[in-house]
């Protein structure tokens, strides 16, 4: 995680680079783009676990198949 201290030096980096009038315009751009990357990740994750989920069904319907043979 990114301390205080280093939040000042990148804040000082980032106006004399840019200066004060891009910086809010930066700020927005990368509040934006960091937003876009969580959603994508959160979009991944969702379906990791829904394929997930239905191998995990997949294997219970085999298995409930392979019962139910046995048992006749």
């Amino acid at each position: 995680m990114i301390g205080s201290g280093e939040v000042v030096v990148i804040t000082l980096l980032a106006l004399l680079f840019f200066g004060p009038e891009k910086l809010p315009e930066l700020a927005r751009s990368l509040g934006k783009a960091y937003a876009e990357f969580k959603n994508a990740q959160e979009e991944v994750e969702r379906q990791i676990n829904r394929e997930m989920l239905e191998e995990k069904n997949i294997d219970i319907k085999k298995d409930i198949e392979l019962i139910n043979e046995e048992a006749d």
